[in-house]
Formats: C-alpha cells, structure tokens, sequence
C-alpha cells in the first residue's frame, strides 16, 4: 500500500525565529541598572519576594487611570466631567490594592501604602482640575518595528493644550513617577529623559508627528508638606526637550542596548554592575539575587543593610 504514496513530495518545513519584544522600562533601563537582576527576573523568569517598589508605581499607575476614567466618564456615564472626590480616590485605590494583593504584590508597610494614597488624593486635587479636561487617551500603547525586534511602550496620557485643539501635533505626553525628582542622581535623569525619547520616535512612528511636549510628572514632590503647593508643583514637573537629533541618539542607544541583552542571552552572561554604579540602596537590599552578587559583597555601604553579614 505504501508504494502508492511513494513518489508523494512533502513540504519542508522551514524555521521561523519570532522577534523580541522590547520595551524602555522592562527591558533596556532594567537591564542598563543592573544586568544581574535582569537576567535573574526578566530572562529566567523569577518571580522577586519583596515586591513594595511594585507595588507603589503600580498603584499610582492604576489609580490615576481610574481617575481619568472616572473624569471622562468611561466607568459611570454619571461622572462625566466630575472630579473624583477623596472617597472616590480611595475607593480606587482599595479596588487596585486588592487585585495587587491577590496577585501577592504588597507594600513594605502600611505607611507606605497611606503615603500613596495620600499622594494620590493630592494629585488628584492641584492637578484634576486643569488636566483632566485636557485628557484625549490614558494608556496609550505603541510600536514600531525596528527590523530585528518589536520596540513597544505605553504613555500614560495623551493630554491637550484646550478644547479646540485636538490634533496629534498638539498634544502632550504624560508619564507618572511614584518617586521624588532626582536631583544628585544625574543618569537617573538622563534614563528618564533618555524614556521619553524613545516615547516621541515610537508617537511619531505611530502619528506622523511629534508631541509638542513630553512630561515626567514626580508624584513623591507633592508629600513635602515644607514646601508651598505651588513649589511642589512645578518641582514634580519636568519638561523634555524633543527634537530629531535627540530622538535619534536614543534610538540608537536603544538599539546598543538591546545588543548586549542578546550578547548576555547568547552567553548567558549576567554581571552585576561595578562597585558603586550599581541601581541603589533600596533595589539592591531588596534584591533576591543579592547573596549572590559581587557588587553587594564588595560594598561596604549596602554590606551594612544586609540582615546576614559576608564572611
């Protein structure tokens, strides 16, 4: 019977490789703060035990997402054009806290997560009134196709400049920061900066256009109570210059960093970064790779926040 299938020509089959997905924040600002953590986390996949920083940018995210929600009136027709109010920030809030935990994502303590709140109360009150009515989209996704791998990134808001003027060439991008304005920290600056960047090249990709202003808003300035109001808020809120040398100069640093994610793939090659340029105090005593890190061990000021001491 089989001879009759003999002369039958099958179809090879071929190999198809599918291309990675990048992003600014999960991928190449990870990874250029420390390419240890990043490949214990991101690459291989471990789920880290202490999840406050989590936690807290999170939170921000999704509560202020309900808030533009609740503005535009997408979760109840009924509050189109209303301001949350404190009780309804905090039930937000609650709502977001809740779907964290159940995920078994928490805050450090408890009064970490009252200082978020309150953050978010505030936000909600010196900036909801003249940014809210400007919001044209919230979580505003994008990618462009960068030949070898998918570059993508999410803006947090659209916002524009009135009323009337609603074109692409109008408007602002937003991006939320559940930290105070970097001030000694220099490269973490220029991360930031070197972010919204990228933001525009992936907003023109997507529009044809520009936005005619990126905007990194520092939610943590509004908690110095020592400070007026007004001085916190232009404190938070940080300008980006955006043209297309500085555009393309990010692009391209983009595109070196994500070589040496597939140099350290194709190795598997991980190092923790030198002594001193390592991500930080707070991430790296969080950190559950830390007992096996050199640039813990080997500096003595992140040796002393260590609950168990080296030999």
């Amino acid at each position: 019977m089989w001879e009759n299938f003999q002369h039958i020509q099958g179809i090879s089959r071929t190999t198809f490789t599918p291309r990675r997905r990048y992003s600014v924040t999960t991928d190449i600002l990870s990874f250029r703060r420390c390419p240890h953590q990043y490949g214990f986390e991101v690459e291989h996949g471990y789920q880290p035990s202490r999840t406050s920083q989590l936690f807290y940018g999170t939170i921000i995210h999704q509560v202020l997402d309900r808030a533009h929600a609740h503005y535009g009136g997408l979760l109840d027709p009924a509050t189109r054009g209303m301001l949350p109010t404190d009780d309804d920030i905090e039930q937000y809030f609650r709502q977001v806290q809740a779907s964290l935990r159940a995920r078994g994502i928490r805050g450090a303590r408890v009064a970490v997560e009252q200082q978020a709140l309150d953050l978010l109360k505030t936000f909600n009150q010196v900036e909801g009134p003249t940014l809210y009515p400007r919001v044209v989209d919230t979580e505003h996704r994008m990618q462009s196709d960068e030949t070898n791998f998918i570059l993508h990134g999410t803006v947090d808001v659209l916002a524009a400049p009135n009323d009337t003027d609603r074109g692409f060439d109008t408007l602002e991008i937003w991006d939320y920061k559940g930290l105070k304005r970097p001030q000694a920290n220099v490269s973490l600056l220029r991360d930031y900066e070197f972010q919204m960047l990228v933001y525009a090249s992936l907003y023109f990709k997507r529009h044809g256009v520009y936005p005619r202003i990126a905007n990194l808003y520092f939610l943590n300035e509004l908690a110095d109570d020592r400070r007026p109001i007004q001085e916190r808020r232009e404190r938070a809120l940080m300008q980006v210059p955006i043209d297309d040398s500085r555009v393309q100069a990010a692009l391209n640093s983009f595109n070196a960093t994500v070589d040496s994610i597939e140099n350290a793939r194709a190795t598997q090659n991980w190092p923790a970064p030198d002594v001193g340029q390592g991500p930080g105090e707070e991430t790296c005593v969080a950190c559950d790779s830390r007992w096996n890190c050199t640039t813990v061990r080997n500096d003595p000021s992140l040796r002393t926040h260590m609950p168990l001491r080296y030999p």
